[in-house]
């Protein structure tokens, strides 16, 4: 059975989305699992978190967008030194596809894992970019679902607005079997703004918003600056982010298939 291809997406940045794609790898390699991690995003933050620096001839997410080469995926992968969890890279090249007028840009990460056997993997998840774009068009055409990761403020909040549009969008012209998964809400803080847009989002979007939530931690970015998976991090309230990443992929479902 293949896995699911989860993009992890929300059009704001600095909301968790990388944070929260590492912290789902973390959580199966963990549990024995194997997970492709996709950096869709030009800053190449997962890619840096993974411990991954793109030199020479390295094929990126750049290169699968930059031509239509059916299962061209397979040549990008490459092993991270977190267990279980593969790669395929970005760089600031990335930044170069939204200046590319050909008519089907839009189509060519689709093609790209199109025949591709993917059923060693529990899960691919694609850190998308933070902006309404061609590779976010791209990565939501290639995928099954959306995880849309906020921070409960209202700019946050009005990113999953414009975010579910988008997914409207392509489930209507281009993609009709992607789905919106879950909200997820990141860097939880207990102010009264965050609480006032949480309880608003919750009136909205009823059950689409998971029950796990992600709290704002510190000991967050001291893991990803040292390049560790939080479930092997040591330090601060490590142990609390461990557990919520565990509860959100466990809440997720999304070991649907793969080495599990």
């Amino acid at each position: 059975m293949q896995p699911r291809k989860i993009a992890i997406a929300n059009q704001k940045g600095g909301v968790g989305k990388t944070a929260t794609a590492l912290g789902l790898a973390s959580a199966v390699s963990a549990k024995g699992g194997k997970v492709l991690v996709v950096d869709a995003d030009s800053q190449g933050n997962a890619t840096n978190g993974l411990g991954v620096t793109v030199e020479g001839d390295m094929l990126t997410t750049y290169h699968l967008m930059n031509q239509t080469v059916e299962g061209g995926a397979a040549n990008a992968v490459i092993a991270t030194d977190w267990g279980g969890v593969d790669l395929i890279p970005a760089d600031e090249e990335l930044g170069k596809i939204e200046s590319d007028g050909s008519n089907d840009l839009v189509f060519r990460l689709d093609v790209a894992f199109e025949g591709l056997d993917l059923s060693p993997y529990d899960v691919v998840l694609f850190d998308c970019p933070p902006s309404l774009g061609k590779v976010l068009f791209a990565v939501l055409i290639a995928c099954d679902g959306v995880v849309a990761v906020t921070e409960p403020t209202i700019d946050s909040v009005h990113g999953v607005e414009r975010l579910d549009e988008t997914i409207r969008t392509v489930r209507k012209r281009a993609n009709p079997r992607l789905n919106f998964d879950k909200i997820v809400l990141s860097r939880r803080r207990g102010t009264a703004e965050h609480n006032f847009r949480e309880t608003e989002l919750r009136e909205v979007y009823g059950d689409l918003v998971a029950r796990t939530i992600i709290p704002e931690l510190a000991t967050r970015q001291d893991a990803h600056s040292a390049r560790t998976p939080i479930h092997q991090f040591r330090g601060g309230r490590a142990i609390s982010l461990q557990t919520a990443y565990s509860d959100l992929f466990a809440e997720l479902s999304l070991t649907t298939g793969g080495a599990s």
